[in-house]
């Protein structure tokens, strides 16, 4: 029984840490960082927390681990390889884990962690298919992004210098319209909002290198050095055409044109490889614009290609990759279908934990709590089973409300100190989707938007953004949130409803019982519930 765990951080340095075993073949169990130390996106953290709980969720021990994965390659980092076998090591001394004492580490590319990661998630699995993967980012070691195609294995098209990255350019875009880096999302509903997007803005070079080397060596500057500098040269390109201190409406242009430059390139990244395979996925971080991402559907469905976005596109995968990277020569990789895979609170223990902690939990049926939300317009903490693995909540950590009050939307983004500008999404079912949108793919997982047919707002109108768009999450999968989304369509006739991450700005989505109640205290939540149970705030 190989038995592979894969990490991702490191101390001082880094973002996103996490931890994931692969036990033969199949994802058993990957868990963030940031949702344990309770800091969002884990900056600077090794994943110490989540490697503990990784093994404690699976019932193994450190000793039951014949490798360990980390998705870099030290020297194309400018890091010898022995200083960073041993300070992964110290984690383990650290968490009080002992490895057993054959127990191996081994390096992986950084792009290819994120190529595993997202063909994990096409559906059916791998095998027999012909994929494309791109693999689009701000930089992985010396490139910032690479094309792969899998058959039997992974062999790579091309990879991307880092003055031609997707990634560096729309993170120059954010900071100069004001966003914090890793605020990329705020920049994307901004684009939004663009009235007159024929802006001058920088070109965006395509220097590709082709063959299959993995990164080497660098010489002169550090790839992070080569990141900040890259990106702080477009800032400031940026800001000698458009100006400084820009109003919304021309802040909003500018994003919008941005965009475009982004959009245009990954569209011919993708054009290039549609005659040429059966299935396209899309991973790292760039494969969170969801704008985007509906254009590569579009062009994806007319070509008759599947079109995969895995939910932890970004650098939360690539823990999980690197472990299934590991596997795949080794064992056949089990396709994901489910990105719940942190620790199972089952409704009896959730609703314990918090009668502990003073509550008064009360039974609910979905048919009485839709009423409750519709009624009486309730903001609610939705908390059941698994926690999700990326940036989106999937109906496990979610707040969820009533989708067409506009009303509501912005009680909703006050509460988690959101600026009012930015739009919610709905989760809502298969024949909900049908109804409502067009011209898109339906996506599990939140990560494509749709266009609103006409009428669709008086059904939908806190989730439709300003562009009469939406990015919604189809459930497919039946359970609890299902019935929920069934029993709204009885009591309004729209079987949806919107559906946002569980956290406040700034902090990471809960991933307990204890934590969903001190956020939702924290914003003043009207309720949490989950499969069975209410409480009331």
């Amino acid at each position: 029984m190989p038995v592979v765990m894969g990490l991702n951080g490191m101390r001082g340095l880094g973002h996103d840490a996490a931890a994931a075993l692969v036990i033969d073949g199949r994802l058993e169990v990957a868990v963030e960082e940031e949702r344990l130390a309770r800091v969002k996106r884990a900056y600077g953290l090794p994943p110490m927390r989540a490697m503990r709980e990784v093994l404690d969720v699976s019932g193994l021990s450190l000793a039951d681990v014949q490798l360990v994965t980390y998705p870099w390659l030290p020297r194309a980092m400018g890091v010898d390889p022995s200083d960073l076998e041993r300070e992964i090591r110290s984690w383990f001394a650290e968490a009080e884990l002992a490895p057993r004492g054959d127990l191996r580490i081994r390096f992986i590319p950084h792009h290819v962690a994120h190529a595993w990661s997202g063909i994990a998630f096409v559906p059916g699995g791998p095998h027999g298919r012909r994929i494309g993967i791109l693999v689009l980012d701000g930089s992985g070691e010396s490139t910032s992004g690479a094309c792969y195609i899998h058959e039997s294995e992974l062999s790579q098209v091309w990879s991307l210098n880092q003055d031609s990255s997707v990634g560096i350019y729309f993170e120059a875009v954010s900071q100069y319209l004001g966003f914090e880096w890793g605020e990329e999302g705020k920049a994307m509903a901004l684009a939004s909002y663009a009235r007159n997007p024929d802006v001058p803005v920088p070109p965006l070079p395509d220097h590709r290198t082709y063959g299959s080397s993995p990164p080497g060596p660098y010489e002169g500057d550090s790839p992070r050095l080569v990141h900040q500098t890259l990106r702080w040269r477009l800032m400031e390109r940026f800001a000698a055409l458009t100006g400084d201190h820009l109003p919304f409406d021309r802040r909003a242009d500018v994003a919008l044109a941005g965009q475009r430059v982004i959009g245009k390139r990954i569209l011919d990244y993708a054009s290039e490889l549609l005659d040429e395979v059966d299935v396209l996925v899309l991973s790292g971080g760039v494969a969170l614009n969801c704008a985007v991402n509906s254009e590569v559907a579009s062009i994806c469905r007319k070509k008759g290609v599947d079109f995969v976005v895995p939910p932890p596109a970004s650098d939360t995968g690539v823990a999980i990759g690197g472990a299934l990277a590991a596997s795949s020569e080794d064992s056949p990789i089990a396709p994901v279908s489910d990105p719940s895979l942190g620790r199972k609170f089952e409704p009896c223990d959730a609703a314990r934990l918090l009668h502990e902690q003073g509550e008064r939990v009360a039974e609910i049926s979905p048919k009485e709590l839709a009423g409750q939300l519709v009624e009486r317009s309730q903001v609610c903490g939705w908390f059941q089973g698994r926690s999700e693995v990326g940036p989106r909540a999937l109906g496990n950590r979610s707040i969820i409300a009533r989708p067409d009050s506009p009303t509501v939307r912005d009680r909703i983004n006050l509460m988690k100190g959101r600026e009012s500008w930015r739009p919610l999404a709905p989760s809502l079912t298969a024949r909900e989707f049908g109804r409502d949108f067009t011209g898109s793919m339906p996506s599990p997982y939140m990560l494509i938007t749709a266009e609103a047919v006409p009428g669709a707002f008086d059904r939908l109108g806190g989730v439709i953004h300003v562009d009469n768009t939406a990015r919604p999450q189809v459930v497919g999968t039946e359970g609890p949130y299902r019935d929920l989304l069934v029993e709204m369509g009885e009591v309004t006739g729209t079987e949806a409803v919107t559906c946002t991450s569980f956290n406040r700005s700034g902090e990471p989505i809960v991933y307990s019982p204890a934590d969903a109640l001190r956020s939702a205290r924290a914003m003043k939540l009207d309720a949490l519930a989950g499969d069975g149970w209410y409480v009331a705030l």
